[in-house]
């Protein structure tokens, strides 16, 4: 089912890269998420009104939302940056600047001690910092604005792969999880959205977008996370999420024609085996403990 999650992650990038060519970053991300909130409302308000999700009474809907809710404030910051930042850089830069999430995720869980990670993890750090440097090419002008605003996007969402593990107790409670997130995403854009004030304007193609973005990357993606994420340690997770970028770049070479320099693959390369080795330590780890 993660891996399925990578596969659903990676289109999202080509997805929302074609719609904002004439789409604002955050009414795009308002859009679907507004999507997504209206197609699961009808089914969770029962949830809410029917009293507890489960034979303890300490687990009541509502407080199960709101522990939704506010992992849903890491998932906002992290969609919007990454959205935003979609539209200065390339899909498939996007998507590998996204999968550092996979280096920073054991550290943190180790910083708030959500989940222990061995010393070795840290060895990808460095690893993906110099792939970074590669993708960035210098030679080219370096990171841009988008590159800058994906690598605090991959923060960000490393950050709620923790607090997720950190809240999430049992399968009965991953509806009401999900729908905290998404709810709190679409409150944040739709906010956002009328401060900024700009004019809205979508075509076709940005249609279908918030429709793949709406059904499969809010509604199937977060609840696949919330589901069976917290069934491992984030650590853990995260040895399988090193195929988001794959295919995330993958799509956009098929449905974009995007393609790398020799820079470009370089970096990539050296940001997967990062991942790899942050992750692969982690599961060796797991292994000795049992």
């Amino acid at each position: 089912m993660l891996v399925l999650l990578c596969i659903i992650w990676g289109g999202t990038f080509p997805a929302t890269k074609s719609a904002l060519a004439n789409t604002d970053p955050i009414h795009f991300l308002a859009l679907r998420f507004s999507l997504a909130v209206i197609i699961v409302t009808p089914f969770i308000l029962p949830k809410l009104k029917s009293g507890n999700t489960n034979s303890n009474a300490d687990l009541k809907p509502l407080t199960v939302m709101l522990r939704g809710c506010w992992v849903g404030i890491f998932l906002f910051i992290g969609f919007a940056l990454q959205t935003m930042g979609l539209h200065y850089t390339t899909a498939s830069r996007s998507g590998f600047l996204t999968g550092m999430l996979v280096v920073m995720t054991p550290l943190l869980a180790k910083l708030f001690r959500t989940s222990r990670m061995p010393l070795t993890a840290w060895t990808g750090l460095p690893i993906a910092v110099i792939g970074v440097y590669f993708i960035a090419d210098p030679e080219s002008g370096g990171l841009n604005l988008g590159d800058w605003l994906t690598i605090a996007c991959a923060f960000v969402f490393a950050l709620q792969m923790v607090a997720l593990e950190a809240v999430a107790r049992n399968g009965k409670e991953t509806w009401l999880l999900t729908y905290g997130q998404m709810l709190t995403v679409c409150l944040g854009a739709v906010i956002w959205s009328f401060v900024e004030g700009n004019s809205f304007s979508i075509d076709s193609t940005g249609w279908l977008a918030v429709i793949y973005t709406g059904l499969m990357g809010s509604i199937a993606a977060v609840w696949l996370q919330t589901r069976f994420q917290p069934m491992v340690p984030a650590g853990h997770a995260a040895l399988i999420f090193t195929a988001e970028p794959v295919f995330a770049s993958l799509f956009a070479y098929l449905l974009l024609g995007e393609v790398w320099s020799k820079h470009g693959f370089i970096g990539a390369a050296l940001i997967l085996v990062a991942m790899a080795v942050s992750s692969i330590s982690m599961v060796s780890a797991l292994r000795q403990e049992k």
